[in-house]
């Protein structure tokens, strides 16, 4: 059995080998931004285009401006939560389809070529979106559990001056949280994983064989997708301080925020590939048979 060093190395050489699938997964992104934000971008620019407000809202907010901007175009406003659904629900559908696509060439990394990849995104479509659904509902029965146990602690100390007991329930109940969502991604992304790379069409029976496989081999399936997870957090870290030290005025600043937005996206998808490549590796490495060696 290789260790998770092993694993990490592998698979970072092979998210790095077929990174021009992050140019694919990019121009997804672009296109969804680009939906979202073009129909803000034309009330804006039917408000300030020929105002010279415009250039007065670059050194600062005008909350007057603001509430006029809302009552003007309030039915304007009012639609664009509707188009975030829609737009968020059709890029779920789209990053399902390319997940297939994923799963298959870090499964077999002689098979990476754009054929290839649409190839293993038609393939497991069905079969990942069966797991999309079974998870959104964990992920709202997750949320529902935080929420009835915040209720419960508001309850329990309504008419005790314990604000310390209260304050540490309420935050345990949030680390909790956290741990379900992680605990529910994992059991998803392998179900996903173990779908592909068994070829197998029956849902619940891989979820209880992902449920097996997790609790034997809990210390490295839980120790590996910490590590990625730490590594994407440190690169919103980078981003987040760097972003401290670029100045907001002149506006031709903003030119250099956009460049390091764009990489931070470009590392967030780089780090989503190395997240399935790992589990691909470990899941193959963990649950390959063993050909005993008979001595003669």
């Amino acid at each position: 059995m290789v260790t998770i060093r092993q694993i990490l190395l592998h698979s970072v050489r092979s998210v790095f080998h077929n990174a021009k699938f992050v140019l694919l997964m990019l121009a997804v992104n672009a296109a969804t931004a680009l939906i979202l934000s073009v129909p803000i971008f034309n009330v804006l620019y039917d408000n300030l285009g020929h105002s010279l407000l415009s250039d007065r809202l670059t050194q600062s907010f005008d909350y007057l401006w603001y509430l006029q901007f809302r009552n003007l175009y309030a039915l304007q406003l009012d639609q664009v939560p509707f188009n975030i659904y829609f737009v968020v629900g059709i890029y779920t559908l789209i990053q399902t389809f390319f997940l297939g696509g994923l799963i298959s060439i870090f499964h077999i990394p002689e098979k990476n070529h754009i054929v290839d990849f649409f190839f293993g995104g038609v393939r497991y479509f069905f079969r990942f979106m069966k797991v999309l659904f079974v998870t959104l509902f964990f992920f709202a029965l997750a949320f529902k559990i935080n929420d009835y146990s915040g209720d419960l602690i508001t309850w329990f100390f309504k008419n005790s001056e314990n604000a310390a007991a209260d304050f540490i329930l309420k935050a345990l109940r949030y680390i909790l949280l956290i741990f379900l969502i992680g605990l529910i991604t994992i059991v998803s992304d392998y179900s996903k994983v173990s779908l592909a790379v068994g070829d197998r069409n029956r849902l619940f029976k891989e979820f209880y064989n992902v449920l097996v496989f997790f609790k034997c081999h809990f210390n490295e399936v839980f120790a590996l997708f910490l590590i990625v997870a730490i590594i994407g957090a440190l690169g919103a870290v980078v981003y987040n301080i760097a972003g401290r030290f670029i100045p907001r005025t002149p506006f031709y600043f903003l030119i250099i925020s956009f460049i390091l937005q764009q990489m931070l996206i470009i590392f967030r998808l780089l780090v989503r590939m190395l997240f399935y490549s790992t589990e691909v590796n470990l899941f193959q490495d963990l649950s390959a048979d063993i050909i005993p060696i008979e001595s003669n």
